[in-house]
């Protein structure tokens, strides 16, 4: 799992880059929030369920070394995988921290992930969104270490995921495009 500082910088970073891309020009709630990381969690699921489970970074890091582009060699090798819908949970529930506690940095010491290895995949989904609609300092914390032991338990590396996805979502055109939030 990546550092607290390195998390707290990721939350600075994220949204700084959704703030370039014109999704805080407007306040939302909390829940606003949480939908749209709940959606990101069912996104996550359906990727599961279609079995687009493993992103391969072998190939996209070949493909970018020999100069390919990255956003359609990102889309081409990543999209839609489940390794980059748990970075875009993450990242979503990053910039909803920063965008609720801006200026507060997230305390990972106190994280308590329960994480059930025999739970399905869509059981650990429902869990993990039971779990962030507490939506306190404390909860945000566990939401990001459970993502992380989840990720680890299916030997996805997470932070270049994360990384990734971050340099993907700053080569997208505002508001991707047309979205409404």
């Amino acid at each position: 799992m990546a550092s607290e500082e390195k998390l707290n910088e990721l939350a600075r970073k994220i949204y700084e880059i959704a703030t370039e891309h014109g999704w805080h020009e407007e306040q939302h709630s909390n829940f606003h929030y949480l939908c749209l990381i709940m959606s990101e969690v069912a996104e996550m699921v359906e990727a599961d369920r279609k079995r687009i489970t493993d992103a391969n970074l072998e190939g996209f890091r070949l493909l970018i070394s020999k100069g390919h582009d990255f956003k359609s060699t990102y889309k081409d090798y990543i999209k839609g995988s489940r390794a980059e819908e748990m970075a875009d949970v993450v990242i979503r529930i990053l910039d909803m921290f920063n965008a609720f506690y801006e200026g507060s940095k997230l305390d990972m010491s106190k994280c308590f992930v329960r994480f059930n290895t025999n739970y399905t995949f869509p059981e650990r989904a429902w869990y993990f969104t039971k779990e962030i609609l507490g939506h306190s300092t404390k909860d945000i914390a566990n939401s990001i270490a459970y993502m992380y032991k989840w990720a680890e338990n299916l030997s996805i590396d997470l932070d270049t995921h994360i990384e990734l996805k971050m340099k993907y979502n700053e080569l997208r055109s505002y508001k991707h495009g047309g979205k409404k939030y």
